[in-house]
């Protein structure tokens, strides 16, 4: 009291006792702030019906992960597998350059939005839910040559991989090659490659439709005569020609 009356300030609480009772003071204030500090923001000014500190349950924010996309592809169609179980309230959006997924599975909430490299025919698109994954029967606009990728964006993502079992391999070599030689041959015929050709859709006379090996024969066969026509000779058959010349002028 008397110090009070002179204005200065008592004993402060912590500071009595023993040593070992300040240091057990000391150690409990130093466990509080570190509880304290690892809580996420905005724990402590829940809201009524919220879970805060006061209640004794823990405030934690659950995002939605991405989950694991496996794509494997033949020249006209797209093949996606979504490997999660058991998954409920699912979300899909087709478009013609985008699938949108989003589901529970486990408790846990998964999203994606991928951004395809080129269109797809939504008309003909499938999708189905079974007991372990999420799969996708994704036609493309038209037959062409696999794609490099099946994201538009070029960056490497760690949860899209490649499904090794829908990866037709031999076919896809076969359209790339197929799309090669006509490409080269419209070149050479001075056409445009990107344009159809002429006689695409055209039937005989009987309504039978045209042999394409005879069209394959006939391709092949314009290609070699441009080739030929443009071949430059060799050097050393020049030569030769020379001196056939010069030594035929001689016996002369």
């Amino acid at each position: 009291p008397q110090a009070a009356r002179a204005g200065r300030p008592g004993p402060r609480p912590w500071a009595a006792g023993t040593m070992e009772q300040r240091w057990g003071i000391a150690a409990l204030l130093a466990s509080c702030a570190v509880a304290l500090a690892g809580l996420p923001r905005g724990a402590l000014a829940a809201k009524p019906g919220q879970p805060g500190v006061g209640d004794g349950a823990e405030a934690q924010e659950k995002t939605a992960k991405t989950p694991v996309v496996k794509w494997g592809q033949k020249p006209d169609r797209l093949y996606l597998t979504i490997p999660l179980p058991d998954v409920t309230q699912p979300e899909i959006k087709l478009q013609e350059r985008s699938i949108t997924f989003k589901g529970r599975s486990k408790g846990q909430e998964y999203e994606v939005k991928m951004k395809l490299l080129r269109g797809i025919n939504l008309t003909a698109s499938t999708h189905a839910v079974n007991q372990w994954s999420v799969s996708f029967d994704l036609p493309k606009l038209r037959k062409e040559p696999c794609w490099k990728r099946l994201l538009k964006s070029k960056k490497t993502y760690p949860w899209l991989k490649k499904d090794h079992d829908r990866w037709y391999t031999q076919e896809c070599q076969n359209a790339k090659e197929l799309w090669r030689e006509t490409y080269f041959t419209k070149k050479m015929q001075g056409e445009d490659p990107s344009s159809g050709s002429e006689d695409e859709g055209e039937t005989k006379d009987d309504g039978a439709p045209p042999d394409p090996k005879a069209k394959e024969r006939k391709r092949w066969e314009g290609t070699l005569e441009e080739y030929r026509k443009r071949a430059v000779p060799r050097r050393k058959e020049q030569a030769k020609a020379k001196r056939r010349i010069s030594v035929g002028k001689s016996e002369l």
